[in-house]
C-alpha cells in the first residue's frame, strides 16, 4: 500500500524533530570547546596541546555528525520503518546518535584552558588535563565502531542497498585506530600537562592522525555522505 503525501511529510518531521535533537547537542559541545580555547586572550606562540586538541576535536567532529545526520535519511526518510524491529532499529538509530552526541560534550569539556578552574555555566569546575580529553576521545571512536560494525550486521539481516553502507568497513578500521591512538596518547605520561613541549608534540601528532582519518572518511564515504 503506497503512501499518502500526508503520511511522507508525517514522517520527515518525526526523522528531523530528532535530528534537531542531535544538532542541538552537537553544537553545544563545539560552543563548550570554543569557550575552552583562549578565553582570555588571543592565540599565543608557541602553541601548546591545547590548541591541537581543540583542532582535533574539530576535524573529528564534522564528519561524524555528518554521517550520523545522513544515517536517519538514508535509513528512514524514503523507507518507512515497519514492524516491531523496524522501530526499534529507529528508536536505537536515535539513542546513538544522541549518545555519540553527549560523548562530543564531555570530549569538549575536557578541552584544557589556560584557565581551567574558572566557574561558567558552560565549562567544567575541574582542572582537565590532555589526558581526559583523549580517554573520552577514544571512548567515543570506540564507541561509534561498536555502533557501525552493530549497524552494519543489521544492513546485513534485512538487505537494501549495501552499495551506500560500504563506507562501514573503512569507518570502522579507521575509528578503531585512532581511538586506539587516543588511548595509548592518554597513558603517555608527557602528555598529562597542556603546557610541557612533549604534550604539544604529541597532540600535534594526535591531529594530524584525525586530520588524516577526516579526510578519508569523506573520499571512502562519499556515496553515504553526499545525496
Amino acid at each position: 500500500m503506497s503512501e499518502t503525501p500526508e503520511q511522507k511529510l508525517e514522517r520527515s518531521r518525526l526523522v528531523d524533530h530528532f535530528k534537531r535533537a542531535y544538532q542541538i547537542v552537537v553544537g553545544l559541545s563545539i560552543t563548550i570547546a570554543c569557550t575552552k580555547l583562549f578565553p582570555d586572550q588571543f592565540i599565543t606562540f608557541p602553541l601548546d596541546a591545547s590548541f591541537w586538541l581543540f583542532c582535533t576535536f574539530f576535524v573529528t567532529v564534522v564528519p561524524i555528525f555528518h554521517g550520523g545526520d545522513r544515517s536517519l535519511d538514508i535509513k528512514y526518510l524514503h523507507d518507512r520503518p515497519a514492524g516491531f524491529g523496524g522501530h526499534a532499529g529507529y528508536v536505537w538509530d536515535v539513542y546513538m546518535l544522541l549518545i555519540t552526541a553527549i560523548f562530543f560534550v564531555k570530549i569538549a569539556q575536557s578541552v584544557p584552558g589556560p584557565q581551567d578552574t574558572r566557574s561558567t555555566i558552560l565549562c567544567s569546575h575541574r582542572q582537565t588535563s590532555p589526558r581526559n580529553f583523549y580517554l573520552w576521545m577514544g571512548s567515543m571512536l570506540i564507541f561509534d565502531a561498536i555502533v557501525l560494525v552493530i549497524d552494519g550486521i543489521r544492513r546485513l539481516i534485512v538487505g537494501g542497498n549495501e552499495n551506500r553502507f560500504a563506507a562501514y568497513i573503512p569507518w570502522v578500521l579507521m575509528n578503531a585506530t585512532l581511538g586506539a591512538v587516543c588511548i595509548l596518547a592518554a597513558h603517555l605520561p608527557s602528555t598529562w600537562s597542556a603546557s610541557t613541549w612533549p604534550s604539544a608534540t604529541i597532540a600535534f601528532l594526535v591531529f594530524v592522525v584525525a586530520l588524516l582519518r577526516t579526510i578519508l572518511d569523506y573520499v571512502l564515504g562519499h556515496e553515504f555522505l553526499f545525496p
